[in-house]
Formats: structure tokens, C-alpha cells, sequence
């Protein structure tokens, strides 16, 4: 059985991506042939020079969900389609696209176009875009696509291979759990998969189809490589969706975190630096205490770095440990700074927990992040102001923040969503644009994000893609949510203003041809289609650089 394991764009370079050094790893420990394609590194070195911000500004991420604009970088580079002929010409029998939201779109394009090349090799798409909480069931409706994977991938995968490889040419395809598919014209859900209940029993990634690239430094992080030492989360937050997508909260030993870290150290001397790419690295402290332990005991020396919970049990004699031991920084989800929000929203913790190992950490010598979300229903201007008043309070411990874009969002079959009704949700037809009592608009969430960017920008809080002095794409967003809300004037301004000052499209302007067309503005739709026309099918024009 030949396997392909695709990543495709947009996603941060820092170094190969876990994912696929894990399943190469675990289809490989079963004798099954993999190769391995990190289409978002390839890409990127692949087009010219001035493009390559698309991927390194992290700003831009919302543009990687515009077709135009995959269509138009896409054809940036003169290699996709060789990329594509080399795919194809080595006769994979099963192929695997990872997804998460910002290469969801670009990987339905390269996707049917590899299946135009192999109509007989099997498409699979999983990750966590492709959990039912998400977009499994779009995804098998496209015709191109032959099963989705909704949950934990590694025995269903396994599974799937030992099925294709034994099954007779022309048969329908074989009913595996932990999938949907399609057969005699029907989505099949064939129900749960089977998980691994031990972590430590799994192999640790293989890397060695990225030596070369390690080597050359072709990522923008060449020291560094990802480890997962635990999957789930062992909280509950009413919000969070990554935690449904995982079947409880399962962690790796502490020897087996070190085992892992020095087998990588092992194969390649240069990398020095882990992110342990969990939901968080402190679900298990015990392990987490033991790793610090052993890392110590060996003199190794290297650093590490991961996202955290506020925990109580995590205190300053562990968090100075884990700076000797070479955690140099950690992202906290505080979420909010009011007491009574935090309790909405299900988190174990309040904000003198937060204030007090935030303190901890940043004393012990370890960089912190905070990270927040505005609009959680129920969320008051009180709550918010207490947002703001924790930051300033937090600010001499903290190196920087990460206040969510897309502010809080309304996700399938998390609580939150189940139970709209009892937070106060009074429409709930949009993950993004959702409303609820108090006036929680999206527009408002918006004003709210904008008000905390300038507060926290004159705290002296770096600009990064967590707190900006200018959304990128604020325009076309609220084009959107007024196109939503059927104020269809409103969403046409807003496309316009997208136009001028976000960079044109024919799939904006379109949007607001249609807007204000349904606002009755014949002459101003007529005129707005002729200005359609004016852009190529596949033409984006970047929005352009301010001095």
C-alpha cells in the first residue's frame, strides 16, 4: 500500500509539521510505504520573493480563506502543475490531506486536481477541520473526496489501509469505522473509531523525509522541531471545540517526553528548541515535573516552549524548574480579566489565579503570553473594562498578548452551542456573526477588539497578529455580517470600503455588486459588475503596503 500524506497551505513554517512525521512514523512502524509532502514549505520557496509575506506575516492568514486569492498564488508559481505530475506519477493508492481552517480551501483545489491525474487512488481528508464539530460533512459531499476521518486518525487509518490493500478492484469501497464515505451514491457514517489509550505506546514522528531541509535551514525556525506530549484537555471550557475532537485527555510519561526529545537531538544535532504542540503542557504536572527532572539530571540543554492553563497546582518552585530546565516561554488562556465571566465561560480559574502564576512564571525567569477573547455571551462593558484593567494590572509580567481575531466564536456540539438558549444566544445561524442579549453583536465584538488594541498597544504591548492597530480584513468581515443580518446597504459600504483599502477582488466585488443590488441600487450594482469584469477570474490584487 502506497501513502501520501499532504500538507497544504497556509500555515506558520516554522519547521515539518508534527502531523505528518507522526503518521509517517505510525504507518511505517506497520511496513506500509509514505511520502510525505509539506506543500505549504515547498510552495513558499517555490514563488517569487516578494510574495513570500503571504506566508511569513501572519496578518495575512484570512486572506488563505478568499479563492480568489488561493487561484491567484497558485498561479504565482510555475511549478504547481510538476508538483501535481510528481504526486500523481508515483502511483499513490491512498492519499491524505491534513486540514485546519486557513488551507481548507487550497486543499480542495489541489485535491481535485490530483484526483483528475488518479481517479483510482483513495482521497481522504482529516484533522481537525474535518471533525464533525466542523466540516466533515461538506467535505464528503465533494466528489473528489472519498472519506473523512472525524476524529483521531491513527487506527482508522491503519485500519483503512489493510482494507483498500485487501480489497477486489471495482468493489464499492469498505465501510471503516471512524469515517464517512461514500458508497452506491449514499454518505455512510460508519461510526466511532478505536483510539490509542497509550500514548507512550505510539512512535515519536518521523522526520528524516525533512533531514535535507533541516540541514539547509529552508524552515524559518531550523532549530526547531514540534512534539505532542498529550492529547484533550482535561478542562471543560463552554467554548472550546479542539477539545471535542479528542476522546478525553491522555499525556505521555515524563520519560517518554524525554526519551522522545533526545531521540530528536539524537538524529539531528542542530535542533535545540521543542514546541510541545498539545491543547495544553501542563494537563499532566506529574509528567511535566518528571520531563523538567530528567532534562536536568542529563545536563541536556535546550529549550522548550508550549500553550498552558492556569493551574493552581502549578507553583513557583515547578515553574522555576521548568525555566532551569529550559521553558523560555508560555501562552496562558486567561480569556478574560472578570471573575464572573470566567465562570460562564467554565474556566477553572479566576483572574487572581491568572495574576498570580502569570507573576510566577515571568519571575522565574520564562516569557508569558496571555490569550483573550472578546463577546462571550454574557459578557458585559464592566466585563470588558475588567479585561482591560487585567492586562494593565498583568502588564509588568507579560511579554505579549494574543487577542483573538475572530473574537468568540460559536462552534457545532461544543456547550456553548447545545445550550445557546440558556447563555443568552438569540441567533445562533452563524459560527462568526451570532448574536446574543446586550446587544453582543459581531460589529460589537469588533469595536470591542479595536478599543483593546489601542489600549493595549499604548501599555506598550508589542503589535503582532494578536494585537494590531489595523485588522486586515475588518471591511470584507463586516460585508459579510451585514450581508448576514440582510442590512444590505451597510454590507455594500463595507465591500466598497474593502476595495479601496484591503486590496480588490472579483469576489468582493461581486459580494458588493449583489449587496447593493438587494439594497435597490440598480445603477450602483450595474456599475459595481462592470468593475468585476474589469478583474481577471483568477486575479487578487494584494491590498498595498502603507509607508
Amino acid at each position: 500500500m502506497r501513502v501520501t500524506l499532504i500538507r497544504c497551505p497556509w500555515w506558520v513554517r516554522y519547521c515539518p509539521p508534527y502531523i505528518l512525521g507522526y503518521f509517517a512514523a505510525f504507518l511505517r512502524r506497520a511496513g506500509i510505504e509514505v511520502r510525505l509532502y509539506d506543500l505549504n514549505n515547498i510552495l513558499y520557496h517555490k514563488i517569487p520573493e516578494d510574495y513570500k509575506k503571504y506566508w511569513d506575516d501572519r496578518d495575512y492568514f484570512s486572506l488563505w480563506e478568499n479563492s480568489s486569492f488561493i487561484n491567484w498564488i497558485l498561479s504565482l508559481s510555475s511549478d504547481i502543475e510538476k508538483l501535481i505530475d510528481e504526486i500523481s506519477g508515483q502511483g499513490p493508492e491512498l492519499i491524505c490531506f491534513t486540514t485546519h481552517t486557513p488551507n481548507t480551501l487550497i486543499s480542495e483545489i489541489l485535491a481535485e486536481k490530483i484526483k483528475k491525474k488518479n481517479p483510482e487512488a483513495v482521497t481522504v481528508f482529516m484533522g481537525h477541520k474535518a471533525a464533525k464539530t466542523q466540516m466533515a460533512f461538506e467535505f464528503i459531499e465533494k466528489p473528489y473526496i472519498d472519506y473523512v476521518c472525524y476524529g483521531e486518525a491513527d487506527i482508522p487509518l491503519l485500519t483503512l489501509t489493510g482494507r483498500l490493500k485487501n480489497s477486489v478492484p471495482g468493489e464499492e469501497l469498505p465501510e471503516v469505522a471512524g469515517f464517512l464515505v461514500k458508497r452506491n451514491g449514499k454518505i455512510i457514517d460508519c461510526g466511532e473509531g478505536a483510539i490509542v489509550k497509550d500514548l507512550n505506546k505510539v512512535p515519536f514522528p518521523d522526520y528524516s523525509d525533512f533531514k535535507a531541509d533541516i540541514e539547509e535551514r529552508r524552515y524559518s525556525q531550523p532549530e526547531r522541531l514540534d512534539v505532542l506530549e498529550s492529547r484533550g484537555c482535561p478542562n471543560a471550557c463552554n467554548f472550546c471545540y479542539e477539545r471535542l475532537y479528542w476522546k478525553g485527555f491522555r499525556s505521555i510519561s515524563g520519560r517518554k517526553m524525554f526519551e522522545q526529545i533526545l531521540y530528536h537531538r539524537q538524529e539531528f544535532p542542530s535542533v535545540n528548541y521543542f514546541y510541545f504542540n498539545s491543547l495544553l503542557l501542563n494537563g499532566n504536572l506529574k509528567a511535566l515535573e518528571e520531563f523538567c527532572d530528567l532534562v536536568l539530571e542529563s545536563n541536556m540543554k535546550i529549550s522548550w516552549a508550549g500553550q498552558a492553563a492556569i493551574r493552581k497546582g502549578m507553583k513557583p518552585e515547578l515553574l522555576k524548574k521548568m525555566a532551569l530546565a529550559g521553558c523560555n516561554w508560555l501562552g496562558f488562556g486567561v480569556e478574560s480579566g472578570s471573575d464572573s465571566l470566567l465562570k460562564k465561560m467554565n474556566k477553572n480559574h479566576t483572574s487572581e489565579d491568572a495574576y498570580s502564576l502569570i507573576k510566577s512564571a515571568k519571575e522565574a525567569g520564562i516569557s508569558v503570553q496571555i490569550n483573550i477573547i472578546f463577546g462571550y455571551p454574557g459578557e458585559t462593558e464592566e466585563d470588558f473594562q475588567k479585561t482591560i484593567e487585567f492586562v494593565r494590572l498583568v502588564r509588568p509580567y507579560i511579554d505579549n498578548v494574543l487577542a483573538s481575531q475572530s473574537f468568540c466564536t460559536l462552534e457545532k456540539r461544543t456547550y456553548l452551542k447545545e445550550h445557546a438558549e440558556a447563555a443568552g444566544i438569540i441567533d445562533d445561524g452563524h459560527h462568526l456573526f451570532c448574536e446574543a442579549e446586550g446587544g453582543n453583536t459581531y460589529s460589537d465584538r469588533l469595536r470591542k477588539y479595536e478599543e483593546f488594541c489601542r489600549e493595549a498597544l499604548k501599555m506598550g504591548i508589542p503589535e503582532t497578529s494578536g494585537v494590531l492597530s489595523k485588522k486586515p480584513d475588518k471591511w470584507v468581515m463586516l460585508g459579510d455580517y451585514y450581508t448576514y443580518k440582510k442590512d444590505y446597504q451597510k454590507a455594500a459600504d463595507a465591500y466598497i470600503r474593502s476595495l479601496e483599502d484591503e486590496g480588490g477582488n472579483k469576489s468582493v466585488a461581486l459580494r458588493a455588486a449583489s449587496a447593493l443590488g438587494a439594497a435597490g441600487d440598480e445603477e450602483g450594482r450595474d456599475s459595481m459588475l462592470e468593475k468585476a469584469s474589469e478583474y481577471e477570474s483568477e486575479e487578487f490584487c494584494p491590498p498595498e503596503e502603507e509607508e
